[in-house]
Order: C-alpha cells, then structure tokens, then sequence
C-alpha cells in the first residue's frame, strides 16, 4: 500500500539509521553520510531519500545499492558516492544548501563540496519552487510550531534564490551575502539589501510572519523573480 505524502517524514526518521548500519557495514571506510534534497527541505512531498556518501575509497556501485536495498525500506533510495577530498562539482549546491549530516566527520563532507561551482540564474529560479514547496507543507501542517517553522523557510528560500542570482551576476563562489550586496552595482545592491532584510532577517529571523502568509509569498515571489530576471538581463549587456 502507498505511504501517505504525510507520513514520509516518520518513515524516513524510522529508515535511515537501518540504511545508515547497512551502508556501514557493507563499506566500513566510510567516513560520511549525508541526507540532502527535498527529503530534507521538504519531506512529506519528497519521493525519495538522496544520500552523499563519502568513503576513504570508493567500491563498486553495487556494494551500495545492495546495502541500501537490503535494509527493506518502503521508498526509493538515491546514493551518490564520493571518495575523500573528490569534488562533486555542481551537487556541491544542493549538499551546502539542503543538506544534513546523519552519521559522520562534517570535515570530511566540506572537503568534497569546497569547489561549488557558480550558480546560474536558472538554478536560482528553482530555488523558488523549493520556496513554495515550503509553503505546501505549512498549509497541510496542524501543528502551530512546525507550521511557523514551514512558513518562515518558505520566506528563506526566497532569499536564498535572490542570493544564487547575485552570485550567478557576479560570476563567484561567494555565498555571505554581507559581502554579494556590497559588490552588487546601484540599484541591485539597495534591492537586495531590501530582501535580505524583509525575508531573511524580519520574517526567518525575527519570525515577523504577515498576517496573509500566502498572499504574501506570492508577492515576495514575485518581487525575487523579477529580480533574478532582472539581474540576468543586465549580465548580458555589453
């Protein structure tokens, strides 16, 4: 029988420490194991588990896939494996931004995820979506203090998709977005700088949540993605 969208967060909390064992048991130089995408930033909507698993030396894909699927779990399991100080390139985003270390050295996963690479304005919209995943989930949750923790990550992930456009302009790694704004030009830095404030600081920070979440989300939204396009339009003029 189908797992309920609803009930995927207490099937995955019950899951993994047994996939963890089995992975560890099947590799024992593992080193690291990450839970990341949308089982984290947005759980009861996620259809699967994506795992980063980082060992001291990498075996046969097959060693991992059997360990996972030994364990019995009723859903899909992604695994990705990465070697010590290997780089995963583009996946380093999705690890940094949405990822949550299950068993292991936090060291070890900053290593393989140090050379992010440039975002692109088209990953920045997707962050969007995240957004609003964010959003459904807070209106199907009935309990206030998860409910307010969904509203305010919807808000957040607004911002950090303004934050991946800044850095796609800017062509760099940085992420602090105390310095993007400084090096953003008039008048992306005062947009930006008016973002961070309104969603990052006074709505995920201060918890200022508006009275019409939902409308509001809609407008802020709104007011992000006209900043990513705004700011890739500008990035091609000569």
């Amino acid at each position: 029988m189908p797992i309920a969208k609803t009930d995927r967060t207490l099937e995955i909390e019950k899951w993994l420490p047994k996939i963890c064992k089995t992975l560890l048991e099947a590799d024992p130089e593992i080193v690291a194991i990450v839970q990341f995408g949308s089982s984290v930033y947005a759980p009861d909507l996620a259809l699967d588990l994506d795992l980063l698993v980082v060992t001291r030396s990498k075996k046969d894909s097959k060693v991992y896939w059997d360990a996972v699927w030994s364990s019995g779990q009723p859903f899909w399991v992604d695994v990705i494996v990465a070697e010590v100080g290997e780089q995963l390139g583009f996946l380093s985003a999705a690890v940094r931004a949405f990822g949550r270390l299950v068993w292991g050295d936090v060291k070890a996963v900053l290593e393989v995820t140090k050379n992010m690479p440039i975002p692109t304005f088209d990953e920045a919209r997707q962050i969007l979506d995240v957004g609003r995943a964010y959003l459904q989930i807070a209106t199907q949750e009935p309990n206030p203090v998860r409910r307010e923790a969904h509203y305010r990550n919807a808000f957040n992930a607004l911002f950090d998709a303004a934050r991946l456009a800044a850095m796609a302009f800017l062509l760099t790694e940085e992420t602090r977005w105390g310095i993007l704004v400084d090096r953003l030009p008039d008048p992306f830095d005062q947009r930006f700088r008016a973002i961070i404030h309104d969603l990052h600081v006074a709505i995920f920070y201060r918890r200022e949540l508006p009275l019409d979440v939902e409308a509001e989300f809609e407008r802020q939204r709104e007011r992000v993605r006209q900043f990513i396009d705004d700011l890739e339009t500008a990035s091609k003029r000569p």
